[in-house]
């Protein structure tokens, strides 16, 4: 009875399938993720084609787990003057497509692959941290890859 009542609140509110996650390896060996599941938006999806527009991600909601690298990280995203992200408009056929993103005020093109299953959308592309001017990111001999992996999730709709 339990998980019935659980299945049929996850189907009244996919807001419960939105997430984000990104992906930072570190050198000389290691990794992290950011995550945040404030996210505003779905997708719609019809005749093997998905399309989001508008998209809003929560940036000062964004966690890795250590309260220095939140802090880093919020820093160096600029969250108090830019507290949200925009996927202005992705658009995917077949599994792969192509997306405009607002970050940091800058709007950036991105390309990568995604998936729908169950009611949700996830699609995975790449990005480098100093296309957002995001250099030389090093603490006590331990720096952050330039490229970075994001995943987003979201409900579909349509």
């Amino acid at each position: 009875m339990r998980f019935m009542l659980m299945a049929m609140l996850f189907c009244a509110h996919p807001v419960f399938a939105q997430s984000l996650e990104i992906d930072v390896k570190l050198s000389p060996a290691g990794s992290f993720q950011a995550t945040t599941k404030k996210i505003k938006g779905s997708a719609q999806v019809s005749g093997g084609q998905a399309v989001a527009e508008g998209v809003l991600i929560d940036l000062k909601s964004l966690t890795t787990g250590i309260g220095l690298r939140d802090k880093h990280l919020k820093e160096r995203l600029n969250v108090e003057k830019f507290p949200m992200a925009k996927l202005i408009k992705a658009e995917g056929k077949g599994g792969k497509g192509t997306a405009i993103l607002e970050i940091k005020g800058q709007k950036h093109n991105v390309s990568g692959t995604y998936e729908v299953k169950d009611g949700r959308l996830r699609a995975q592309f790449k990005m480098k941290m100093s296309d957002l001017g995001i250099n030389d990111v090093r603490y006590m001999g331990v720096g952050a890859k330039d490229e970075v992996t994001v995943s987003i999730e979201l409900p579909t709709k349509g």
